[in-house]
């Protein structure tokens, strides 16, 4: 029988099909706006990521706006399939010539661009040397791999050569397999700044290929934030590749990775992340340009307010975790139970910051460096909040 037309439609209007997940929904759009931290004279937000500043530059904004009327909003395709513009490529060649590196490749997300990068190199019949706090992006990557995983302990150099030891060993009788060491330059988890000499004089010994993961050392670290290589003085050569987000200092969307003509060419063949998604939208890759440009003396004053913040929190009674110079500080007051009044204290006086159960995260920014004011606002919170915790 046919179905005249206006059946037909009301039918389809009441077709109601099951979803395909389950969701349950905890939260209204009316709260999940209201509850958005709104930047005031009564809210500070060192919840979100924003080392330097740059989400607060209103030259960037107005810059993007103007590329958006000239390119749009997203190319709507992979780099190698119309995918690509003339900015993206200037970013490329930009990040190689700031790190003193032969080439970069640039992909539109920063957790893929750690885990693709990795997966594009390591095999299954590779090893993989690993931290045991080894951020997501990282283990998402070596499970692409399928790398036999050998663990560390966090940040510890004499572990490493112990287990790389144990393997050479093993290898003494047949042909041995390739060897990488994947590691953080700052820890996602601890905020501890990895001691790249001592792990590099095991890596050279036993002729270990070493991919430095750099999220939270670039643009913030060493004399000009080249990271933790100008940090400690060492040649990037000595290094396979570094792998970076654009989404912490540099303020933006997206993620690289630099190194040789032949480690970054690789990856625009077999890199996932790179060929099966869409590239990073074109005001994106300059807002990044722009924000390299810009840099100046702020990685100097994030390090040193870095500084400040860390020893007044030790002051407070706090228990500090993470490195004085890492510029997001990781911290405790005792107990679980201590920080959740603490941090409930400092959200009803208007200071925002992370909470995960024993610890809590408080990024800072460089906008305190200029806002005295403000900055002595968030100590005497603090202060107070452990006082009546």
């Amino acid at each position: 029988m046919k179905m005249d037309g206006a059946l037909l439609q009301r039918r389809l209007e009441q077709f109601e099909p099951e979803p395909l997940v389950k969701r349950k929904v905890t939260k209204t759009k009316s709260q999940i706006e209201s509850s958005a931290i709104r930047e005031d004279d009564h809210n500070v937000d060192l919840a979100k990521t924003n080392f330097l500043d740059v989400l607060h530059n209103e030259e960037i904004k107005r810059e993007c706006e103007k590329k958006i009327r000239e390119y749009g909003v997203g190319t709507c395709g992979p780099r190698a399939f119309y995918g690509t513009t003339d900015i993206h490529l200037d970013l490329e060649r930009r990040i190689a010539e700031w790190l003193g590196t032969d080439e970069s490749i640039v992909y539109s997300y920063g957790f893929v661009a750690v885990s693709s990068s990795i997966a594009a190199y390591c095999k299954r019949s590779d090893i993989v040397f690993v931290d045991e706090l080894a951020n997501e992006s990282i283990l998402q990557g070596l499970m692409a791999a399928r790398s036999k995983i050998v663990r560390f302990k966090h940040n510890n150099p004499a572990n490493f050569r112990d287990e790389v030891r144990k393997i050479a060993k093993k290898e003494k009788e047949k042909k041995p397999a390739r060897k990488f060491l994947i590691a953080e330059a700052v820890s996602w988890e601890t905020g501890k700044i990895l001691p790249l000499p001592e792990f590099l004089a095991v890596t050279e010994e036993y002729k270990i290929r070493v991919f430095l993961e750099e999220s939270y050392s670039i643009g913030i670290l060493g004399e000009t934030g080249k990271g933790l290589t100008e940090h400690y003085g060492i040649e990037r050569s000595r290094l396979d590749m570094i792998i970076c987000t654009l989404e912490a200092a540099i303020g933006s969307i997206g993620g690289f990775c630099t190194g040789s003509h032949m480690a970054i060419e690789h990856q625009r063949l077999s890199g996932s992340g790179y060929i099966f998604s869409a590239s990073l939208p074109t005001y994106l890759a300059y807002a990044c340009i722009r924000s390299i440009e810009m840099l100046g003396d702020k990685p100097k004053q994030l390090v040193t307010l870095a500084r400040k913040g860390h020893d007044f929190l030790v002051e407070c009674g706090y228990e500090v975790r993470s490195d004085p110079l890492c510029p997001f500080k990781v911290f405790a007051a005792g107990t679980e139970g201590r920080n959740k009044t603490v941090h409930e204290y400092c959200k009803s006086k208007g200071v925002h910051f992370i909470l995960k159960g024993d610890f809590m995260v408080m990024n800072l920014t460089v906008a305190l460096s200029d806002d005295p004011i403000r900055f002595q606002t968030v100590k005497s919170v603090l202060r107070e909040a452990i006082e009546q915790a």
